[in-house]
């Protein structure tokens, strides 16, 4: 079984694969609309996470969606990911995408960061004992 991308992968994927469509400038436009939307294709980002693009589809629209979507009102609420919004198929909320991947890799630097420091901390007790070992004879 081939190892399922990560959340942080997937956003990282649809970010990199649409950041030159948004935002979407329509002809003889010289600013883009003001649409967070853009649509995606479900299959080739898949194929670019080696993983299927049913499961993907799910993953979007019924995980990252659910566990992102928030309420702006009594009957409103943002959502990540929707089947169709307008004309596009497959909308994903491009600013909020991004806002979310910003959020994940700032948590994935911490972690290194803090994983750095053990290593380091490890090698210096390390070096610590094999000293004390050394000068003990």
């Amino acid at each position: 079984m081939r190892r399922l991308p990560t959340e942080r992968e997937v956003l990282r994927c649809i970010y990199n694969m649409y950041e030159p469509e948004y935002p979407g400038i329509p002809p003889g436009s010289v600013r883009g609309a003001n649409d967070p939307y853009i649509s995606i294709d479900v299959r080739a980002v898949a194929e670019q996470l080696r993983c299927k693009p049913e499961l993907l589809f799910g993953y979007l629209y019924y995980h990252l969606d659910a566990k992102h979507r928030y309420k702006t009102g009594e009957n409103t609420s943002v959502h990540l990911c929707v089947l169709k919004v307008g004309e596009k198929r497959h909308g994903v909320n491009y600013p909020y995408l991004a806002a979310l991947l910003a959020n994940h890799d700032l948590e994935h630097r911490r972690q290194l960061w803090s994983l750095g420091l053990s290593v380091l901390a490890l090698a210096l007790s390390a070096g610590a004992i094999i000293a004390q070992i050394a000068t003990a004879k």
